[in-house]
């Protein structure tokens, strides 16, 4: 398995631009207004490699001065989620995150049950192995979205990941 190739900016601000474009025609389509706000929740997902969840994108955008309400960040990442521009995922937080789907390879998420990293990982032998799944079964591979929980290797050999440690000294 190779790990996800990370983008460099102009890609990023490619992509971005892409997924607002199709987003701008599917919102028309359907009778939404396609708001400043609305493409601000969109490129607060599209210029990060984070997985957002939506009270985090509601604060990035409060800290850049966006005028927005969480409902409306709520309610926008429905229409993103709904219009395949967003990808909804469990990362053990018992919240939903969220990640670009448009221009993305079909990738797993692996989480340290300890210190909560995320690693996002590619694998060609898996996205076979899901199509010939598919394909016995009367369907055709999309998109997937999987999280597999784990233990980090630091966190197995020394009982203590530096991950976990920074997050026991961050002060209240």
């Amino acid at each position: 398995m190779a790990a996800v190739q990370k983008k460099n900016r102009k890609e990023i601000v490619a992509q971005a631009d892409q997924a607002e474009s199709l987003f701008r025609v599917s919102m028309k389509e359907d009778g939404y207004r396609c708001t400043r706000e609305r493409i601000a929740v969109l490129r607060e997902i599209y210029e990060t490699d984070s997985h957002l969840d939506a009270d985090e994108i509601f604060v990035r955008l409060k800290k850049r001065n966006v005028s927005i309400s969480r409902a409306t960040v709520y309610h926008t990442l429905d229409l993103l989620f709904k219009f395949h521009l967003v990808n909804k995922i469990d990362l053990g937080h018992k919240h939903t995150h969220y990640e670009k789907s448009h221009g993305e390879k079909n990738h797993l998420h692996i989480i340290c049950e300890q210190c909560d990293r995320v690693v996002e990982v590619h694998s060609e032998k898996l996205n076979r192995i899901l199509e010939r799944l598919c394909n016995e079964n009367g369907f055709t591979l999309g998109s997937f979205s999987l999280q597999v929980f784990a233990q980090c290797r630091q966190e197995a050999e020394h009982h203590d990941c530096e991950l976990k440690s920074a997050k026991k000294n961050v002060p209240a």
